[in-house]
Parts: structure tokens; C-alpha cells; sequence
């Protein structure tokens, strides 16, 4: 009599990684989220477990000590289209190269163990279960416009490649996105709410490392991009500086920036001042709300203050976030100095 053992092919994941110790950190911690897990310490047996028992999941450890990980997932893409390979490496740069070669998003050493689970259990779970675990905020139902959207899902591609966007919209209910990505214009596109819901998500998924490259580039493009395409939209456009110091370019351009910004938002955007610093102080804060950290992280404004200051100066200078809400903080609070 033989007996048949039914396994769920999305159940099946193929580890590749030559450290020994993270090897079995990894069969430990997806065997108690009952998956079945295939190990290997080289890209040679990687590819031979792969044919043999077909997985549809894989964590590629890009820097292997036969084959590399990019050509062990070149391999597997042309094998099977279907295969959703997580690409894992401490180098960046790497990781950008594996997603020319097919893999469908991307983790950077160090991370968390709740994190990679929680990016496999995505991939692994119908559009329908993950739209019922979207997170619930009442903060406004104003519309964010479409090219601050827009560049924001960018940025996430650019950073962890098109897999971790679609894994990020359908865990937010933005599916609706998926291959239809707003335009560069000031068309409303997602609610406040939804744009919150969206940050909270980034660093559910990719942790505050991932979360601070994505979220501060988001800031820098969303203003450079408005320059681009729309300079209405923050009231620069035609704007003379010319004949004003460095102080009073930057109190001009802050001030009708962050008019915007409470128009956009429907927070309140607060300019202050001492005799060295511009201080902007914002009571409510849709960057980090929901959150818990020890350090500030409201990556995109810094980017976007950032951009503003250079754009009206000429010069690059640092934004530093000195407040932050999610720190127990009454305001998040920026400095830039005059």
C-alpha cells in the first residue's frame, strides 16, 4: 500500500544560504509557520532541489561560494515564470542586480524575523485575506495628489524592486494600482488615510532600514517631481528669490510650502524661529502615526524639507528631525538652521 502525502506547493520554500547558522535559523522559523523547507548551502544544489521539487517560493542568498545567487536565479526564472524568489544580501547593490535577473522582491541583511515572515505569508496569501488586514485610521479623507502617490510607489520599486510594490498594494487594498500607477499630475489619488496606511505598511513589511531609504527618497522626488511636473502645485512656480538672503529665502519658500502641505494633509504645518533655526512643528503627523520608535523616523518630510531648502538656496543642508511623536513626543519637530 503506498501512501501519498499532499503538500501545498505554496507551502513549499527552497532556502539557499551558505552560512550554516542562518540556514538552520531559517528551517526553524518557517517549519513552525508550517511550511516545508528545502535547504541548501550552494547555488549547484539550489538548482538541482529546484527541479526536482519544483518550490514556488525561494530566499536567494545573492553571494554564494560556487554559483552566484543572481545566476542561480536567472536559472529558476527561465524554468518557471511562476517562482517568487526573495532575494537576500547585505550589499545593496546586489540586491538591485537581482532583480534584473527576476527576483520578485528583496530583503537586506540585517532584518527581522517578522518581517520576512510576514513577506512570505503575503505572497503567499490571497488578495482577499490580506485586504482584511489593512489597518484602520481615521485621520481625513482628503485626496493626496497623484504625483505625490506616484513617486512614493516608485520609490519602492527603485528600492525593492516591482514584487515588494505589488506586495504593498494588495496588503494595503491599493490593488487597484497594480500595472495602472498614477500619473505626475495633481489628480487626487489615494485619501490621507490610505496615504498613512501606506507608511505604517512600508515598515511592517521592509523594517525602519528598508522603510528609511524608501520613505526618504519619497520625500526628495516628491518635491523635485513637483518641480517637474506640476511647480503650482507647492506655489514656486515663478517664484524670484534672487535678491533675498539665504534667511529669508528659506521663511519665504517654508511658508508657502507648508501651506500647501496643511491644504494636502489637513494638519496643521507650524513655522517657528529662534535666532540660529527655522523650527517646523507638526501636532498631528501622518509620517509616523500608529508608530513606536526610539529614534525619529519621519524619513520623508526630512527628504522633502530638504529639497525645498535647496531648491531656494542652491545649497545642500541637512534637516534634522530633534521631536517625533512615535517617540512619546507631544509634536514631531524639524530644525533648519538659517
Amino acid at each position: 500500500m503506498y501512501i501519498y502525502q499532499y503538500i501545498n506547493m505554496s507551502k513549499k520554500v527552497l532556502v539557499v544560504e551558505d552560512e550554516i547558522e542562518l540556514l538552520d535559523f531559517y528551517d526553524k522559523m518557517l517549519t513552525a509557520e508550517d511550511y516545508t523547507v528545502y535547504r541548501s548551502e550552494t547555488g549547484k544544489k539550489a538548482i538541482d532541489i529546484f527541479d526536482k521539487e519544483d518550490p514556488k517560493i525561494i530566499i536567494m542568498d545573492i553571494k554564494l561560494p560556487d554559483i552566484s545567487g543572481i545566476e542561480v536565479t536567472r536559472y529558476i526564472k527561465e524554468k518557471s515564470s511562476d517562482a517568487i524568489i526573495i532575494a537576500v544580501s547585505a550589499y545593496g547593490e546586489k540586491l538591485k542586480e537581482a532583480v534584473n535577473a527576476g527576483a520578485y522582491t528583496l530583503v537586506q541583511k540585517p532584518f527581522l524575523q517578522k518581517e520576512l515572515i510576514s513577506l512570505i505569508k503575503d505572497l503567499t496569501q490571497s488578495s482577499e485575506t490580506i485586504k482584511d488586514e489593512a489597518i484602520d485610521v481615521s485621520f481625513t479623507k482628503k485626496r493626496v495628489p497623484s504625483s505625490l502617490t506616484r513617486v512614493a510607489f516608485d520609490a519602492v520599486i527603485t528600492n525593492m524592486g516591482e514584487g515588494s510594490l505589488r506586495i504593498l498594494l494588495k496588503k494595503t487594498n491599493l490593488d487597484r494600482y497594480i500595472g495602472n500607477l498614477p500619473p505626475h499630475d495633481d489628480s487626487p489619488s489615494i485619501t490621507v488615510d490610505e496615504y498613512i496606511i501606506l507608511i505604517q505598511t512600508i515598515f511592517d513589511i521592509f523594517g525602519q532600514k528598508g522603510a528609511k531609504a524608501i520613505l526618504y527618497i519619497c520625500g526628495k522626488e516628491g518635491f523635485k517631481n513637483s518641480l517637474k511636473h506640476n511647480p503650482a502645485l507647492f506655489g514656486v512656480a515663478g517664484v524670484a528669490l534672487k535678491f533675498m538672503s539665504n534667511e529669508k529665502k528659506k521663511k519665504f519658500i517654508l511658508e508657502k510650502v507648508l501651506k500647501k502641505l496643511e491644504e494636502i494633509f489637513g494638519n496643521v504645518h507650524i513655522l517657528e524661529e529662534d535666532q540660529s533655526y527655522f523650527y517646523i512643528k507638526l501636532p498631528e503627523c501622518p509620517y509616523c502615526k500608529g508608530q513606536k520608535s526610539d529614534s525619529p523616523i519621519c524619513y520623508t518630510p526630512i527628504g522633502f524639507y530638504e529639497e525645498v531648502i535647496k531648491w531656494a538656496t542652491g545649497k545642500s543642508e541637512k534637516v534634522e528631525q530633534i521631536q517625533c511623536i512615535a517617540m512619546g513626543h507631544e509634536n514631531c519637530v524639524f530644525k533648519i538652521s538659517k
